[in-house]
């Protein structure tokens, strides 16, 4: 199944159907890794130039001048999760990023981006799930540390949001400066505080 059009018109939502059809066809040609000609290479370098503008809808028409047969490769696929962050879009990130973690679990980006997409087209709940799962595979990842401290926070779960900000500060201590200025840690703001 040949899919022209990974991204609807502006003006129309995306269906289930679609992002399901989408990500079926993305499951089954991502294995088929081929390398994208200069061409393409141009037309990629420009829709991240567009993407760095926030111009989503001029950067996914710079991906459809991409070959058909290469738009599946994941450095594709990830400029299209920018593209669908952008245009909130979470369904279809979602779609997109469940195929880059199962193509390479081993890169922990993925997995924040499918557990913010997650978030954002489901539940928090789910999220969480996502992100659980992410620490198993990568325990020591200060950034999958500070979204499960979010996600715990926001789930009222106080003590594991502090664990896991802990691991995350461990990770890197910078985190405890942006854990002073994100929302969802906004419950442990006192406490963090106290600690400066």
């Amino acid at each position: 199944m040949a899919v022209q059009r990974l991204m609807p018109d502006c003006d129309s939502d995306l269906t289930r159907g679609h992002v399901e059809s989408v990500l079926a066809f993305i499951i089954s040609d991502l294995t088929a890794f081929v390398p994208l000609e200069t061409r393409d290479q141009q037309h990629l370098r420009a829709a991240h130039g567009y993407i760095d503008l926030g111009m989503y809808i001029d950067a996914n028409e710079e991906l459809e001048k991409i070959t058909p047969d290469v738009r599946h490769v994941p450095e594709i696929l990830e400029a299209r999760l920018l593209i669908y962050q952008g245009t909130a879009k979470w369904e279809a990130m979602e779609a997109i990023a469940t195929a880059l973690v199962d193509w390479n679990p081993d890169e922990p980006g993925f997995f924040i981006q499918l557990g913010y997409a997650t978030r954002r087209a489901k539940s928090l709940s789910e999220a969480r799930q996502v992100l659980v799962r992410a620490e198993q595979l990568h325990p020591a990842d200060g950034l999958i540390q500070f979204n499960l401290a979010c996600y715990e926070a926001q789930l009222g779960n106080r003590p594991a949001a502090k664990e896991h900000l802990q691991r995350a500060i461990e990770a890197d201590t910078r985190f405890k400066v942006m854990a002073l200025d994100d929302p969802d840690l906004k419950p442990l703001w006192p406490e963090l505080r106290l600690t400066s």
